[in-house]
């Protein structure tokens, strides 16, 4: 057996010794950093041995190995290539074939030619039109013949006053008949809206005239009845037809009917308890108060209340309350 060679013993050294060499040096508030656990001896560590491979041994037995797996979509990915099922395949799409082809004009000014010839000239002004043609300009030319203007000069103000708010540095307020002057305090009326709305109501009723007639009649009907307006009913206004015959079997009574207590037919009997006496009407008026009288019984009172409690309000079942109300039904259960 060989022992595999430590690539890392050189490292390991190195930084264990640098790791004893600060371990009792003070860092970050005096305190003594040991050095790493992680870096160290490691004759305890299980070392990786190989066994050497010899020419009498014979040829080593493998399992089935396999290349990496291919990543991509190129040909060489797949396990076989397959064409296309559509080459070859006789069917033909009829709009390919239908399908015209470039146009090519004979003259090549053709397509830049319009319809006709415009009959009515929209220039009014009378003059001929010149192109431009100044889409395109030489810097060179441009700079040359702008080289010797010179652009007129523009409006002239004061430069800017700095200032803002508690500077009261002369000029730079704009001022108030006086450079720098603060303007008066004027008072605002907080009712001013209220007023200047009150005026105009008064105003306004001034103007109107006395309210007329008011009449206390419902309404909802003509002023005339149909009889009043197209006449009695004496002229026939409908298609005239035969009366229906009447074919009820009437069976043969021995007498008429006759009640055993008929109705009485006089004014006075014929209601039962006589005329009653005559109220006069008091009239619509205002609504009264009626006076309060302290002798009267006590108003009744109704056993029931008017609003019964839900027996299990919000506050009650409320996660805390019925914690601290039942604690052992929300106990943890304890092997």
């Amino acid at each position: 057996m060989v022992e595999a060679e430590d690539k890392y013993s050189s490292l390991r050294t190195k930084l264990f010794t640098e790791s004893l060499e600060a371990s009792n040096e003070p860092r970050w508030g005096y305190f003594g950093i040991p050095g790493s656990l992680a870096i160290g001896d490691n004759s305890y560590a299980p070392r990786l041995t190989k066994k050497p491979v010899s020419d009498e041994d014979g040829e080593v037995v493998r399992n089935i190995q396999t290349n990496p797996t291919r990543k991509g979509s190129s040909t060489d990915v797949y396990f076989q290539f397959e064409t296309p099922l559509g080459l070859g395949d006789p069917y033909q799409d009829p709009g390919a074939s239908m399908k015209k082809g470039k146009v090519w004009m004979v003259d090549p000014d053709a397509n830049f030619k319009p319809p006709g010839k415009v009959k009515t000239s929209v220039n009014k002004l009378g003059y001929e039109y010149v192109e431009h043609c100044d889409a395109v300009k030489d810097p060179k030319a441009v700079k040359e013949k702008y080289a010797e203007w010179i652009p007129p000069r523009n409006i002239f103000s004061a430069p800017s006053k700095k200032g803002g708010g508690g500077v009261l540095t002369g000029g730079v307020l704009f001022g108030f008949e006086e450079p720098g002057k603060f303007p008066e305090h004027m008072p605002d009326d907080y009712d001013s809206a209220r007023k200047a709305r009150k005026k105009e109501l008064e105003e306004h009723h001034s103007k109107v005239q006395e309210a007329p007639f008011k009449g206390i009649d419902y309404g909802n009907r003509n002023f005339h009845s149909h009889e009043d307006t197209f006449g009695g009913f004496d002229q026939p206004t409908h298609i005239p037809r035969d009366p229906l015959p009447d074919k009820t079997v009437k069976y043969p009574h021995e007498s008429a009917f006759k009640p055993s207590n008929p109705m009485k037919k006089d004014a006075i009997g014929c209601l039962m308890g006589g005329i009653p006496e005559y109220i006069p009407d008091p009239g619509v008026g205002p609504p009264q108060r009626k006076p309060k009288d302290e002798d009267a019984p006590a108003p009744f009172k109704v056993g029931a209340a008017r609003q019964v409690c839900n027996p299990t309000p919000s506050v009650v079942t409320h996660t805390r309350n019925m914690r601290s109300e039942r604690p052992q039904s929300f106990m943890r259960p304890s092997l």
